[in-house]
């Protein structure tokens, strides 16, 4: 296995997870309702801000997804916006925990939130530079 194998793969699977996010695209409200309880959290706020907040974000989130999958399909061609991926996701760690701890969000939450995203990012860097090397 080498760096550029591992990268195609790192970056099918988090694009693979990602593209998930668009179920919740079309999920009905109660069961985001239920999710929401099933977290600790309460009861879902209602009104249509929160709706369109959720929906909008699980859309880019899966976009994001596909796009990541489309870059795993000629990883030298799209080095550029693999490294900004890279870049994007390290420092999407410490902001995605920060926001996490102002919401009040689990810790468990909060923790995964802020280590996956450093630890993709951390990794898609590394593969890439050592890539380069090989």
């Amino acid at each position: 296995m080498n760096a550029r194998w591992l990268l195609v793969w790192l970056l099918r699977l988090a694009g693979g997870i990602t593209v998930l996010a668009y179920t919740s695209v079309v999920m009905p409200r109660g069961w985001m309702e239920a999710g929401h309880a099933a977290l600790g959290m309460g009861e879902m706020p209602p009104g249509p801000l929160l709706d369109f907040m959720i929906r909008q974000a699980s859309y880019v989130y899966g976009a994001s997804g596909v796009l990541m999958i489309l870059m795993s399909l000629d990883v030298v061609r799209y080095r550029p916006l693999i490294l900004f991926t890279g870049i994007s996701f390290l420092l999407a760690g410490p902001v995605f925990a920060i926001i996490d701890i102002s919401a009040s969000m689990p810790w468990f939450w909060t923790l995964a939130d802020g280590i996956g995203c450093v630890a993709f990012g951390g990794g898609v860097l590394w593969l890439v530079l050592r890539d380069r090397a090989d």
